[in-house]
């Protein structure tokens, strides 16, 4: 009986110690919390939100954005459904991301977005 709850404490110690020594959140993660929470959507030259970025805020009316920066991860905390394409003119292959959604590594470069 002694032996179990010699196992058992150790199991809950080094539980606690993993807990104790969770990794900060990286600076890309937190980028992409602060589009979120902006209400911004956002477009990334790289995987894992990071390199150039493109946001847009409340200025704009939803329509069609050609994005300076060719994306490979977004994020959007503008409401409702952002659609974002492979080509320019909001045309060509594309995905949605929801409302407080995003995507670290999309399956194609995005070039555009417009809301839904």
């Amino acid at each position: 009986m002694k032996k179990l709850g010699l196992v058992s404490s150790l199991v809950c110690a080094m539980s606690m110690a993993a807990v104790a020594t969770a990794a900060p959140a990286s600076a890309s993660t937190a980028e992409r919390d602060n589009c979120v929470r902006e209400r911004l959507v956002c477009v990334w030259g790289k995987t894992g939100y990071s390199g150039s970025s493109w946001k847009v805020g409340s200025a704009w009316n939803g329509s069609c954005n050609t994005s300076p920066v060719a994306g490979r991860s977004v994020a959007q905390g503008r409401g409702g459904v952002i659609r974002f394409y492979g080509r320019a003119d909001c045309s060509g292959a594309y995905f949605d991301i929801r409302a407080n959604d995003y995507s670290s590594n999309t399956s194609f470069v995005v070039l555009s977005f417009r809301r839904l």
